[in-house]
């Protein structure tokens, strides 16, 4: 009795695999997208993960080279954004850091921060609007 040929993935389903698996989709959503010709329903989760172990581990890595070397590509031109690439590159890559910058926190020779209290006359404000208004 014949059963079943077992899955073969094509090479247009690795790289589908690899593409959704690169970008972070989970593996529930990359194997609803994986139809198996001989029953024309999609994978499940389990058998996406037998039949495309070496996609999904090896994803993340390739995806993360290729975004490293657009960056780094970027960041040694001249165009759009170039600047800003090559500044993200040196402060990931090579350790560079922002200049701290200190708030001030204490008054005059480290005492407290003085605080002042304003008391509004709200009939004194009025009073000096409505002669500004009328002097113009």
């Amino acid at each position: 009795m014949a059963g079943r040929k077992p899955f073969e993935p094509t090479e247009a389903d690795r790289k589908l695999v690899s593409s959704l698996a690169g970008f972070g989709a989970p593996h529930d959503y990359i194997a609803s997208c994986i139809v198996n010709p001989q029953t024309g329903k999609p994978m499940t989760p389990k058998t996406l993960r037998v039949h495309f172990r070496a996609e999904l581990d090896n994803a993340v890595n390739q995806t993360n080279a290729l975004v490293a070397e657009s960056l780094f590509k970027k960041a040694r031109g001249n165009g759009n954004g170039a600047v800003a690439a090559a500044i993200f590159w040196m402060k990931v890559r090579a350790g560079w850091k922002e200049p701290a910058q200190g708030i001030e926190l204490t008054g005059k020779d480290g005492g407290p921060v003085e605080q002042r209290t304003t008391v509004v006359d709200e009939k004194q404000v009025a009073a000096a609007v409505a002669k500004l208004e009328d002097d113009y």
